[in-house]
């Protein structure tokens, strides 16, 4: 384990609170009838695991003892230096000193009425892999190969890494391993993060019986945690996460209290102990980690209980782990499907869209640490994974610098799953696109000349075409973006880039965009596409007859919102969900061909304040070309233009230039907004 100590053995060192209970005399009172057994504490880590040659100090203290009968139970704390330096506390910690009969009828960990709607009330979370895989039952011998360093023969290539990299990402050998059989469920849990089920299978004359206790064997508490640790090692793996670093360890996750609750003893009379894992948070940033609840049962009986087990991949000190400055890093572990070698990483675009930016950027970007700055979206709105390749440098803002990036598409993201047929929608074509472009200008260093101003950075205006409608499932999309033109004008700092989008090889969108970064009084100016003047829709200038205009409401569940063949041709909902009321003129608008008046309530909790921008919240311009789409979708509807289709559904016409421009922002105080639809024509 690279000279690392496991969790288990950090732990069970602090066997002081025994040997000072004992110092005190408890053995008078027991008279040998009785003995030891934690019931409960709290474990927080404060520094990295100890390592080889480091010397540990526990200052133990016990804070009070309770007599119940015959029974003493005794409260205590302890902190755990390495060569001086804090890397883990116990608190609340609570052992008691109890007969056979006491042992023989455990009660088992009970979950209270109330911890029961907690769990119920959780959300539901999403976790892309950065590696997929079928592999999801493991057997002795794949984890044998784990314990090897070999998780690519495990779980498949996308998860192999270069020889030499991360030699400490590994289960330990046998004798430590706590774990036999393993079962993985990527989206089970209450909030969709992944389940894992594991058996022990206990050998009644092993080494983890015969050295804890004499004449009283029973399992190490610290030992089945360290299962519980090893299994969070393997979830860790299977998600891809060891792929975002070249050379870094296994932590556990620091200042997140870890509570422990123990109401059964495991002994050489029971043949396994089965673990139950429930993943309540996986996330790249700071660090790829997992955070877990995990029961352990003896039969159908749960006997222990650990809350906020976390883990990290972590780098080892003075090991790469970000680029350097100029933005060029040392190669940081990361290869694509192809095995061509990434820039930076998924650990790195996470940090550009809700961390820090010298993570992500380099040492140039610290200035950023102690103030606002753009970040690229976030979350489900985020569209951009990997940067390839770059050709530029950082300060030269002139023509002609590109960026490769690549982003995977997962056959299960949510706008595949809620739309109305699993394809991608124009607001991901045109976001995944704008990302990967505005991140080349930001990358190369726009807004460094002037890292006193708090920029934010919004679209202006692009145009682009789908060029073929292909299926991106599952697929790998590679941004290429060129820089055409940077201009600095006062209080903002303009870009203008060309891109292209390819899956396999093939070219399926091509387009051109402008970006600004703009201090806040440059955003305040904004006058908006009609200079300030309000110019009134065409159903209020035109005002059409009563009897032309139908209203159509969209509530949740409206009939738009089903196909009532069965079929795709609906309005996609939930996310997609995003205009309320429509006021349709099927012989209305500018070109006498149809016209809509859409009308959106603004909510400041909508879903997408969260992740455009962190910090920064405004409404993607993407989300309200989409409203303008849903509304079009509408008038296909009700107009019966898809009638005599075999198997219709909603799809961008290819071949279409689609432009589009903005001057304002929708946010969070803002209480609705109304679009204008003209139907041009009809093919």
């Amino acid at each position: 384990m690279d000279g690392g100590v496991p969790p288990a053995v950090t732990v069970e060192a602090g066997q002081c609170d025994l040997l000072l209970v004992s110092y005190l005399g408890i053995d008078f009172r027991n008279k040998g009838e009785r003995v030891y057994r934690l019931l409960d504490s709290t474990l927080i880590f404060r520094g990295d695991l100890p390592r080889v040659g480091q010397t540990l100090r526990y200052d133990i203290s016990i804070d009070r003892f309770v007599h119940q009968g015959d029974t003493t139970l005794f409260f205590f704390s302890y902190k755990c230096y390495a060569d001086g330096e804090l890397i883990l506390e116990l608190h609340d910690a609570c052992a008691g000193f109890f007969s056979q009969a006491e042992l023989d009828t455990p009660l088992g960990v009970v979950m209270t009425e109330k911890e029961k709607a907690a769990r119920a009330a959780l959300p539901r979370g999403y976790f892309k892999p950065l590696a997929y895989t079928d592999k999801n039952h493991l057997t002795r011998e794949d984890l044998d190969l784990l314990a090897q360093g070999r998780p690519g023969d495990v779980f498949g290539p996308d998860h192999a890494q270069d020889p030499g990299i991360n030699p400490a990402l590994r289960l330990p050998d046998e004798k430590l391993r706590m774990v036999d059989d393993v079962v993985i469920d990527r989206k089970g849990g209450p909030r969709g993060l992944g389940t894992l089920s594991a058996i022990k299978k206990l050998q009644p004359d092993a080494w983890y019986f015969t050295c804890h206790f004499p004449d009283d064997h029973v399992l190490a508490g610290s030992l089945v945690a360290e299962g519980a640790v090893q299994l969070l090692q393997i979830y860790l793996l299977h998600q891809g996460l060891h792929l975002t670093l070249p050379d870094a360890r296994f932590q556990c996750v620091t200042d997140t209290p870890i509570e422990v609750q123990v109401r059964g003893q495991i002994t050489q009379a029971h043949e396994e102990i089965r673990y139950e894992v429930e993943v309540m948070e996986l996330t790249l940033l700071p660090r790829a980690t997992v955070i877990a609840d995990v029961l352990i049962y003896l039969g159908d009986k749960p006997v222990i209980r650990m809350k906020n087990l976390g883990l990290q991949v972590r780098e080892k000190e003075g090991s790469p782990y970000r680029p350097e400055a100029g933005g060029f890093p040392e190669f940081l572990g990361r290869r694509n499907r192809s095995g061509e070698p990434a820039m930076i990483n998924e650990l790195h675009l996470a940090h550009a869209a809700k961390g820090l930016l010298d993570m992500a950027m380099g040492p140039e970007f610290e200035v950023y640490r102690d103030s606002r700055a753009p970040y690229i979206p976030n979350g489900d709105f985020q569209f951009v994974d990997r940067v390839m390749s770059l050709k530029g440098t950082r300060g030269d803002l002139s023509p002609g610098s590109e960026m490769v990036t690549e982003y995977d598409s997962p056959a299960d993201a949510w706008y595949y799953e809620q739309n109305s047929h699993p394809h991608m929608p124009n607001a991901v074509y045109m976001e995944s696109s704008l990302q990967a472009a505005i991140f080349l200008g930001y990358y190369l260093g726009a807004t460094l000349k002037n890292p006193e101003e708090q920029y934010a950075i919004r679209n202006l205006d692009g145009r682009a075409t789908l060029v073929k409608d292909i299926d991106l499932r599952g697929k790998t999309i590679k941004h290429h973006s060129k820089l055409l033109m940077t201009s600095a004008v006062q209080g903002a700092v303009l870009q203008n880039f060309s891109y292209e989008l390819s899956a396999d090889g093939e070219v399926f969108y091509t387009g051109e965009s402008l970006f600004g970064y703009f201090n806040a009084a440059a955003l305040a100016n904004q006058v908006g596409l009609d200079n300030g003047q309000y110019v009134a829709p065409w159903i209020e200038s035109e005002k059409p007859a009563a009897d032309r205009v139908r209203r159509i409401e969209l509530p949740e569940g409206a009939p738009a919102f089903t196909d009532p063949d069965g079929g795709h041709l609906y309005l996609p909902g939930d996310k997609f969900a995003l205009v309320d009321r429509v006021d349709l003129v099927t012989d209305g608008g500018r070109h006498g061909k149809g016209y809509l008046h859409g009308k959106r309530a603004v909510r400041p909790d909508e879903w997408y304040f969260d992740c455009h921008f962190h910090r920064d919240p405004v409404m993607p311009g993407s989300l309200g070309v989409e409203a303008v789409l849903q509304a079009l979708r509408l008038y296909v509807l009700e107009q019966n233009l898809a009638e005599g289709y075999a198997r219709p559904r909603f799809a961008m016409a290819t071949g279409v230039e689609t432009s589009w421009k903005y001057r304002g922002q929708i946010l969070r105080h803002d209480k609705e907004l109304f679009f204008d639809v003209h139907v041009k024509e009809i093919r």
